[in-house]
């Protein structure tokens, strides 16, 4: 059984740190509506989904230039079928999720400024249909990712504790000898 590099590890926990870390300030941000001004909370929100959608992309080519399997010796093909739709759909909701919610600021009128640094343009006109139902989808592709993070975890834990098969330790940071 191969296991992940240390890159692929470490951009995995730096995703969910992140995601947890975005998921903490969405809880505590206001509403996004018409009359909403940018602060602290909303401008580091942007600045995280940015981010996020970066070390996604660099995650992305990562996996492509050094793939390794999912498949463990001995599991049922529903739960390879699983493990390949869930790794699907975090990175499809990890890298359209941000688009879709920078879509959303625009359509708003918010100006998505990365950590003060770099001010991003719109991507939709001000009060875009679409821009503003996608986010709405935004906000459902989220519920969604936090659902998947807690079957991944639930996952890993099962096949850490009931099945023993060394799955979590694939992706668990090792001492350097």
């Amino acid at each position: 059984m191969s296991g992940y590099s240390s890159a692929t590890k470490w951009l995995h926990w730096l995703i969910l740190l992140l995601v947890l870390a975005q998921f903490g300030i969405a809880i505590l941000m206001p509403d996004i509506g018409p009359k909403t001004l940018a602060g602290t909370l909303i401008n580091l929100h942007f600045s995280l989904g940015i981010l996020i959608l970066i070390v996604m992309i660099i995650r992305l080519c990562n996996r492509l230039l050094h793939p390794v399997s999912l498949d463990m010796p001995g599991s049922p093909a529903w739960e390879r079928w699983i493990a390949v739709a869930t790794h699907r759909l975090f990175y499809l909701v990890l890298i359209v999720g941000p688009f879709l919610g920078w879509a959303s600021a625009s359509a708003h009128r918010l100006r998505v400024n990365v950590f003060g640094i770099i001010s991003l343009p719109g991507i939709a006109a001000p009060r875009a249909h679409w821009a503003l139902t996608a986010g709405d989808v935004h906000i459902y592709m989220m519920w969604t990712l936090a659902v998947l993070i807690g079957l991944h975890a639930a996952a890993a834990l099962y096949h850490h504790f009931l099945r023993n098969d060394g799955v979590l330790q694939r992706m668990l940071p090792t001492r350097a000898r």
